[in-house]
């Protein structure tokens, strides 16, 4: 996979993908997930955590705000760094991309992204959690969505009725995507119909507009382009 920009090929490439299994994972621990996915797209990509020269790790929950340890223990790579950053949902594309621009600025020829959270292990409900332990108890995800779903729609002039109707799409592609993936938390496929009538979690988000709160990890391995043909 080949990164864009403007039309043109920039020369960094994706040669290795992985991903453990999502869901209520109580058998495994922040660095088994990390394991699992590291290795999947190590084997992806026909090389091996000694060929990782810098990591990019995505994780907002690890204890003791412990940067990078959980890959570096993990995966027994010491010696080169790794950044972790909590950016909640953008995390993982924030992972991404600071391994491509490692890749690209010349700082390495292999950099990982690898993101993992172990959600279910802190006692969070089902459908959200708090923003902020200390400032926002009383908000949620569904509650803080919710409000951005509502600026939206008046922003761009949608009634309730569009806009709920619109996210319900969302929902069902959504969820259709998930049905074909063994991975996957949840294999439910639903209607749009099902989506509006769902019970309201923070109105206009109902039930199946929600994420729940899932365990799991994914990896991907980023090469220079013109030698990613040397990789499996």
């Amino acid at each position: 996979m080949y990164f864009e920009h403007n039309g043109f090929k920039d020369d960094v490439a994706i040669i290795g993908m992985g991903c453990s299994k999502f869901g209520e994972r109580w058998d495994a621990g922040l660095e088994d997930l990390i394991i699992e996915a590291a290795f999947e797209a190590f084997e992806d990509a026909g090389v091996g955590p000694k060929d990782i020269k810098v990591a990019y790790f995505a994780n907002t929950n690890a204890p003791n705000n412990c940067s990078g340890t959980p890959v570096a223990d993990a995966l027994k790579m010491h010696g080169i760094p790794i950044t972790r950053n909590e950016s909640w949902c953008t995390a993982g594309h924030i992972a991404l991309i600071n391994a491509c621009l490692a890749v690209k600025s010349g700082m390495c020829d292999i950099a990982m992204a690898i993101g993992a959270e172990k959600l279910k292990d802190r006692g969070a409900g089902g459908l959200g959690r708090g923003l902020n332990p200390v400032r926002e108890t009383r908000r949620d995800a569904p509650g803080s969505f919710a409000l951005i779903a509502e600026a939206y729609f008046k922003k761009y002039g949608l009634t309730y009725e569009q806009g709920k109707t619109m996210l319900a799409k969302i929902a069902v592609k959504n969820h259709s995507n998930g049905s074909l993936s063994p991975k996957a938390h949840f294999h439910n496929v639903v209607t749009i119909d099902q989506v509006l009538k769902a019970p309201l979690i923070a109105s206009p988000l109902g039930l199946y507009d929600c994420c729940g709160n899932s365990d799991g990890a994914a990896c991907a391995i980023i090469t220079r382009a013109d030698i990613a043909k040397k990789f499996r």
